[in-house]
C-alpha cells in the first residue's frame, strides 16, 4: 500500500479538524518524523544542501566561539560538571572546531532532531553525547548555543485589521490545495501581539513567536549558572516593524535560493521567519537573567575575530613574497572566509543574544 505523502496528510486533518493554526503546520512541514523537512531526508545544511550557516563558511566560528566557552568557565570558577549544550547541532561544524579549540573538551551534549544529522553527529564526535531532544536533560552549569535555531522554531501568522485588531492566518484545503484563511486569534497569541506588536499599522503581517520565547524559558529552567547563547537572523521589535508593513518575514528556502510559498509542497524546503529578539529579551528578563544583544560582527570581533583576520591576512603577505603559492591561496580563502563572517550586510547583521545567570 503507498504511503500518504505529508500534504496528503496535512490536508486530511484540515478536513477533519477544520483550519488548523500556521504554527502547527509549520511543526508538521518541518520536523514531522514521516516526510518533516528537518525530521527526515538528508543533511540539509552543506554546500550540496538548501542552505548554509555561519560554522559551515568557516571553522574560525567555531573556535572564536570556543573562547566565550572558556570566559565562562573561568566566570563559574571551573566547576566540576561543567556542561557545553548546542542545540540544532547539524553535523557538528561548529562543535568540532569549537571542541579543537579548547584546552580541556567540557562534558558536551549536542541535541539535533534529524535523524541524518544525529548520525553524521555520532560519526564525527564520538565523545559528544547526541540526543534528539532536551527532554532527557537535567539542570547543569555551562553554556547553551543555539545558531540559527530560532528562526525555525514553530510561528503563528497574524494580520493587523483596518479595524486596529488581529486577525489570524490559518490553513485550510480546497480540494487537495492548502491556502490561508483568516480566523479569529487565539488569546496566547494576541496577548503576544499586544505585547510586540503594537504599531504595526493595518495591513502589516506578524509572525507570532512563542515557541521562541517557550524555547528560551526551557533553556533558562535547565541553566543552573552561565550563559545562553542565541545567534540568528532578525531585529528588534523596532528594527522588524517596516519588513512586517511590508508583509511579515516568513518565507522559505530550497537550494540555497527562495523557494515557493510553505503550503506548496510541505516538507520539501525550509520554512523560516525573522526572529524578535525584543521578545526573546522580555522571556528572559521575565525570568530574572541579565542579557546583552549585539550584531554577530561586534560579538565575534570582540573575541578575537578581527585579530585572528590580520593574523591570517600577514601570514598570506608573506607567502606572497617568494613562499608557497599554495599556501598562499589557503590562507586567503580563510580570510575572506572571516570577510564573510563579518559582513556588514551578511551574517555579521545577524543578532547576538547573550543571557546570563
Amino acid at each position: 500500500m503507498k504511503r500518504r505523502g505529508l500534504k496528503e496528510r496535512i490536508v486530511d486533518l484540515v478536513r477533519r479538524e477544520g483550519p488548523i493554526p500556521f504554527d502547527r503546520f509549520m511543526e508538521m512541514a518541518l520536523y514531522d518524523p514521516d516526510g518533516g523537512y528537518f525530521g527526515s531526508g538528508p543533511l540539509r545544511s552543506r554546500a550540496e544542501g538548501d542552505f548554509l550557516t555561519s560554522p559551515e563558511t568557516s571553522s574560525e566560528f567555531g573556535a572564536v566561539l570556543a573562547r566565550f566557552v572558556g570566559m565562562e568557565f573561568r566566570r563559574l570558577g571551573k566547576p566540576a560538571g561543567f556542561t557545553l549544550l548546542e542545540v540544532g547541532a547539524g553535523s557538528g561544524t561548529l562543535l568540532s572546531p569549537l571542541l579543537a579549540a579548547l584546552d580541556e573538551a567540557p562534558r558536551t551534549v549536542a541535541v539535533e532532531v534529524s535523524p541524518a544529522a544525529r548520525q553524521s553527529l555520532r560519526m564525527a564526535l564520538p565523545d559528544v553525547e547526541v540526543v534528539a531532544d532536551d527532554r532527557s536533560l537535567d539542570p547543569f552549569s555551562g553554556v547553551v548555543i543555539a545558531n540559527e535555531v530560532l528562526d525555525n522554531l514553530p510561528v503563528a501568522v497574524a494580520v493587523r485589521t483596518e479595524e486596529g485588531g488581529w486577525a489570524e492566518r490559518r490553513v485550510w484545503c480546497e480540494g487537495a490545495d492548502l491556502m490561508l484563511v483568516e480566523a479569529p486569534v487565539r488569546p496566547e497569541v494576541l496577548a503576544w501581539l499586544d505585547a510586540h506588536a503594537a504599531d504595526v499599522p493595518a495591513g502589516g503581517v506578524v509572525e507570532c513567536q512563542l515557541a521562541a520565547s517557550r524555547w528560551m524559558g526551557r533553556m533558562i529552567d535547565l541553566l543552573e549558572a552561565g550563559a545562553v547563547v542565541v545567534i540568528d537572523y532578525g531585529d528588534t521589535s523596532e528594527g522588524l516593524l517596516p519588513r512586517l508593513r511590508r508583509g511579515g518575514t516568513l518565507r522559505t528556502y530550497r537550494a540555497h535560493h527562495l523557494s515557493r510559498h510553505p503550503l506548496d509542497e510541505p516538507g520539501s524546503m525550509d520554512i523560516t521567519a525573522d526572529v524578535d529578539f525584543s521578545a526573546l529579551a522580555s522571556a528572559v528578563a521575565a525570568r530574572g537573567l541579565r542579557y546583552r544583544l549585539s550584531r554577530q560582527d561586534d560579538f565575534l570581533s570582540e573575541l578575537g575575530l578581527d585579530s585572528r583576520r590580520a593574523e591570517l591576512r600577514q601570514r598570506e603577505l608573506a607567502e606572497a613574497r617568494g613562499g608557497d603559492p599554495m599556501e598562499r591561496l589557503r590562507l586567503r580563502s580563510r580570510v575572506k572566509e572571516i570577510d564573510t563572517l563579518l559582513h556588514p550586510r551578511g551574517f555579521g547583521d545577524f543578532r547576538v543574544l547573550v543571557a546570563t545567570r
